[in-house]
């Protein structure tokens, strides 16, 4: 083999290197479909969170459903969206009145579903709007059932499960100590680049003691690194607005960590906030806690894959979604207790900024289910392609 010949082999290894590692998402995906489900008796979302948690149980013709949570609501709208064959309505089913308990609501609600027609269904359960005009918003929307013959039974996708468990495995050998920069120099490239100039912002040192400034404001009170994820969470998910023209476009998507904190606590108007708000993508909520909680000292990541559509004309189930292995939504995951947790603020809240029109619609945090889910909970919606850094 000649020399020129060696030298074009290993320049078009080095491209192709490349273009895996920009596409990482499609690159590493080990599955191509969900496949077929499995019928299952229960799902839980969680079980590390205090009060925190709702289980979905399937027997015989109920669905029983057992919650507890820090949202105050005077009551629980029960319903069901069908997936298969599909509806864009939702089915109404009944109200659960929730029982204070210092300071947290819960309820227990059996569910017939013997009225149901043969099929497969979402789990969706609301609460009422501090939208004006909206009559509620969504507090739970993630079991997915079938119903066959009057009897229900919860569907699970172990392939989902098993290629997000093998991501993370993946990642296992990856020092936590990396995922500790304040800087984000290991994602800078993405969370610090101007959507309009493309040009990419220095992290300055100003901007790493500002992050820490408002970590330090917005964990107070915290007894230790996970109940300061928490007020993470909840803070971001309490004040962050989501731009669906941006998300749809794939353009002006304003992400960058500091500059959204920065405008949101001073009240600065700019392309993406005024008035103390400030609208971004999912991407711009997991670099906001990655940013806060590496300035406590806490190891974050960034991380990608392909999430469920659940958009308000249809809902889709791993069954029917396309293109799973599409890198469409991004997410955090923070080292805590010995453990990658997983912390997706994104869907926390019902939060948006209508572009076009210039309208905030405000919800305020209205969940914790995708705050340090179960491994089950996580698969019913998100299929985890790559982890940035690893």
């Amino acid at each position: 083999m000649n020399i020129k010949l060696k030298h074009r082999i290993i320049v078009l290894t080095l491209v192709l290197a490349l273009i895996i590692t920009a596409f990482p998402g499609q690159a590493l995906a080990k599955i191509k479909s969900a496949g077929m489900p499995t019928e299952v008796e229960k799902l839980v979302s969680s079980k590390n969170l205090d009060h925190n948690f709702v289980n979905v149980k399937a027997e015989g013709v109920s669905l029983i459903i057992d919650c507890e949570t820090p949202i105050e609501a005077e009551r629980f709208g029960i319903n069901v969206r069908r997936v298969e064959p599909a509806s864009s309505a939702s089915k109404w089913l009944a109200y659960a009145y929730p029982q204070k308990q210092d300071d947290y609501y819960s309820f227990k609600k059996e569910i017939s579903v013997s009225g149901l027609s043969d099929g497969a269904y979402v789990l969706v359960i609301t609460i009422p709007s501090k939208t004006a005009g909206k009559s509620s918003d969504v507090f739970y929307k993630n079991c997915n059932f079938k119903v066959k013959n009057g009897k229900a039974s919860i569907l699970q996708y172990k392939k989902v499960l098993q290629e997000n468990a093998r991501v993370k495995k993946a990642a296992g050998n990856i020092k936590t100590s990396k995922f500790l920069d304040k800087d984000l120099k290991d994602v800078q490239s993405l969370v610090f680049r101007d959507p309009v100039t493309k040009k990419v912002a220095k992290v300055t040192d100003k901007k790493v003691q500002y992050f820490k400034k408002v970590a330090k404001a917005v964990t107070k009170g915290a007894r230790s690194d996970y109940e300061k994820v928490l007020k993470i969470y909840e803070y971001i998910g309490e004040n962050f607005y989501y731009d669906d023209v941006a998300f749809a476009a794939k353009t002006k998507q304003y992400v960058d960590p500091y500059r959204n904190l920065y405008n949101l606590r001073n009240k600065k108007k700019s392309a993406n906030s005024q008035n103390g708000k400030v609208a971004t993508v999912c991407v711009g909520y997991g670099a906001a806690v990655a940013a806060l909680c590496r300035a406590e000292g806490i190891p974050a990541r960034i991380v990608n894959g392909h999430h469920v559509g659940m958009a308000q004309a249809k809902y889709n189930n791993w069954s029917t979604e396309q293109n799973i292995t599409e890198v469409d939504h991004w997410w955090a995951e923070v080292y805590v207790d010995g453990r990658w947790i997983t912390v997706d603020p994104t869907p926390a809240n019902g939060n948006r900024w209508n572009r076009t029109k210039n309208t905030w619609s405000y919800t305020g945090l209205t969940n914790y289910i995708y705050f340090d889910p179960t491994a089950e909970q996580l698969a019913t919606s998100h299929l985890l392609l790559e982890i940035r850094g690893a």
